[in-house]
């Protein structure tokens, strides 16, 4: 490990400034301070196991230079868009753009190294079938290199439509499938090699397979849990209503705190609108937003339905919407009845 560290010493020391520079710039802004600590965090623990791991010094300088500047790269991408966004710099959708373009950029340059990187328990196709046979680890990661490439391109070509649920959809997909296909080939190429005759020693638990197998089925699981968590439920009082929303906190409005109600479809809420504290996923939009129309603004909305209640209360507003139109002409029309009988 010594001698590893002595060797990329100028790397190191420059991608640490790197990251520090991207930390101090995050700080300054009001986005995902929080975050910064997980980048650290990662890089440390991430270049600690490089380095470690003996077959390392084996590896090209150019492979193991890609794995210490990943980390503080996308760092310093993070904190400068978290923080033109803050000082309200007019650029639209810079944190969709820099998850589509990044992610695809990032794809593209770890599959242009793939074929590169030689046998090793750190980078790479990290499988019990290429960690055992040298010429399925050739193979999956000549393979991977190309299918990487492709879902890169894919993640960019997404972003062109960006504004679109499918595009947000493909993008997932495309670098679920990446992962998934590669690993798939490794195996399959090891069962060619079977059924061609060939004797593999490879020693592998079943039980660890299990375990293993589990833990990918269940994040997968999450992943698209996630992905359509919550519900928006509102419920109407004599004196106020409550939005009940399941993965966010519950919101209560007093009718008499309402200065202002409208109902908009289509509203032009401009395409630079981005969440500052909340919830955002296939299905819903819940907590504290900012765009150019509101400025600061909170909302409880389905993805689904594109006609808006917009109020005004105590000079904040509030922004809710049902699964569909009929559903939110209906909310607004009993707001506005209780409304009234509060005013009578």
């Amino acid at each position: 490990m010594k001698e590893m560290i002595k060797k990329y010493r100028g790397s190191l020391i420059s991608s640490i400034l790197v990251i520090l520079a991207g930390v101090l710039v995050g700080f300054t802004s009001t986005h995902g301070k929080w975050i910064n600590v997980l980048f650290v965090v990662t890089h440390c623990i991430f270049v600690a196991i490089i380095f470690y791991d003996n077959r390392s010094r084996q590896q090209s300088p150019k492979v193991i230079g890609m794995a210490i500047w990943m980390v503080p790269v996308i760092t310093l991408l993070y904190n400068g868009i978290s923080r033109l966004v803050n000082t309200g710099a007019g650029m639209e959708n810079l944190f969709m753009a820099f998850m589509y373009y990044g992610t695809g950029l990032l794809f593209m340059v770890i599959g242009n190294y793939l074929p590169k990187v030689k046998q090793n328990n750190t980078i790479g196709i990290r499988v019990i079938w290429t960690l055992q046979d040298e010429e399925n680890w050739n193979a999956t990661h000549r393979f991977s290199g190309k299918l990487w490439m492709a879902a890169g391109i894919l993640c960019m070509l997404c972003g062109l439509f960006e504004e679109n649920m499918a595009a947000l959809v493909l993008y997932i997909i495309s670098i679920m499938a990446a992962a998934i296909i590669s690993i798939l080939y490794s195996y399959l190429f090891y069962r060619k090699k079977i059924a061609t005759g060939e004797k593999l020693k490879i020693q592998y638990s079943k039980k660890t397979i299990v375990v293993y197998g589990s833990i990918a089925i269940l994040t997968i699981i999450f992943v698209i849990w996630t992905l359509f968590l919550g519900s928006i439920e509102i419920r109407f009082e004599d004196r106020d209503f409550t939005i009940e929303a399941q993965g966010w906190s519950d919101y209560t409005v007093d009718y008499t705190q309402i200065d202002s109600i409208s109902y908009e479809e289509n509203p032009s809420q401009n395409r630079n609108d981005y969440r500052t504290n909340g919830l955002g996923n296939l299905k819903y939009a819940m907590g504290n937003f900012r765009n150019d129309v509101y400025g600061d603004y909170i909302r409880y909305t389905h993805s689904s339905c594109h006609s808006y209640v917009v109020m005004s209360i105590d000079g904040k507003i509030l922004v809710v919407n049902g699964a569909n139109d009929s559903e939110t002409k209906e909310i607004y029309q009993t707001i506005c009845e209780k409304m009234s009988n509060e005013l009578e």
